[in-house]
């Protein structure tokens, strides 16, 4: 019976957090949110491939380690060297796969972030649980409640944080021109991530020397980068918004948009009102076409950006034609009319105040 319940209140420890944590940076991420299913593989590769390639590195390169026998260096070798080469290695294949593979749904350093947190969850769920049935098994009920308490409450976003900073540095690089830049800063990312996994693991590792003041210093610099990161997420987002602004004006004056929609465009509580609007007196339908028209005009204003910061050349271009198109047929479907004749006119679907903030 221990052996169930011990199961399920693991399984439950494990994976309320951490869909709450995910929602939270869903939300964060407003104005062009990644596909579902490209999020969910992200999030399955850390959970498990992610696991398995890291232990069996881990296995390889802890053997010499092992060698020295018990003591103070084997254990800076296991804890402090291995685990963050290995783990943050395979994490970092995700992110890269997609920023190689899907480089259409990865715009910026928000992208990167979100891309390297869903992997950090994927991979803390499974080596949490594993922790979780472990301490339970081997020390009982008390050992599992601690464990629970200092994973899931103190150390839940360590490798979220860590892996983010590798999806930090690739967001970065995506929208750069000079070649070293698109090497060295993704680099770099690893490199940073590889680092705040080692300080944390070493915290722990030194801590019966340090009267556990190393473990205090390491868990505040936990803390401290992802606090930095959510303040990147948050200025990141606003210029996001800039961009939106700044590109899609030029898309009223082509006739692709009317103006005020693109006032609505241009910020997310008014695109939450629209999409709300036409949830409760429209229905679903309603709601999904205004979804999509949100996140093809944003599209449409990112890779403008990508196009003048980057200068990707004639796929970009040939990609933005495609995304004009889509909205113009988009358009026609919900029943908008000309986008130049309807500018700022009383539309029935576009009811409400519309305001730049």
């Amino acid at each position: 019976m221990d052996i169930i319940l011990g199961l399920i209140l693991s399984l439950l420890a494990t994976a309320i957090p951490a869909l709450a944590y995910i929602a939270i940076i869903w939300w964060l991420d407003r104005y062009e949110r990644e596909p579902l299913w490209l999020l969910t593989v992200t999030f399955l590769w850390g959970a498990v491939p992610a696991i398995i390639l890291a232990l069996i590195a881990q296995i390889v390169l802890d053997y010499p380690f092992e060698l020295l026998g018990p003591g103070l260096v084997s254990s800076v070798g296991t804890y402090g060297i291995t685990p963050p080469l290995t783990e943050e290695t395979v994490k970092a294949l995700a992110v890269l796969g997609i920023f190689l593979l899907y480089r259409r749904e990865f715009d910026n350093v928000l992208d990167g972030i979100v891309y390297g947190a869903l992997v950090g969850f994927g991979f803390s769920v499974t080596e949490d649980l594993f922790a979780f049935l472990g301490a339970l098994f081997t020390e009982g009920w008390g050992s599992w409640g601690m464990t629970v308490l200092l994973r899931v409450g103190l150390y839940a976003l360590n490798h979220s944080f860590f892996t983010a900073c590798t999806g930090a540095a690739l967001g970065y690089a995506r929208l750069s021109r000079e070649t070293w830049k698109k090497v060295l800063v993704p680099l770099l990312g690893l490199g940073a991530a590889m680092a705040f996994h080692s300080l944390h693991n070493l915290g722990a590792v030194f801590a019966g020397q340090t009267a556990c003041l190393s473990l205090v210093f390491a868990t505040l610099v936990d803390w401290g980068g992802v606090l930095v990161l959510l303040l990147i997420m948050l200025l990141t987002t606003r210029q996001e918004r800039l961009w939106i602004v700044a590109q899609l004006q030029e898309e009223v004056s082509r006739g692709v948009i009317s103006a005020r929609e693109y006032a609505l465009a241009s910020t997310y509580l008014d695109r939450f009102r629209t999409r709300w609007r036409a949830l409760t007196q429209e229905g679903w339908q309603r709601w999904r076409q205004w979804g999509r028209f949100f996140n093809l005009v944003t599209e449409l204003a990112f890779k403008k950006h990508q196009l003048q910061a980057v200068g990707e050349g004639a796929q970009t271009v040939q990609l933005i034609e495609q995304l004009r198109q889509q909205i113009r047929d988009l358009r026609i479907q919900m029943g908008l009319g000309s986008a130049r004749s309807v500018a700022f006119s009383s539309d029935s679907h576009l009811e409400g105040d519309c305001h730049l903030t």
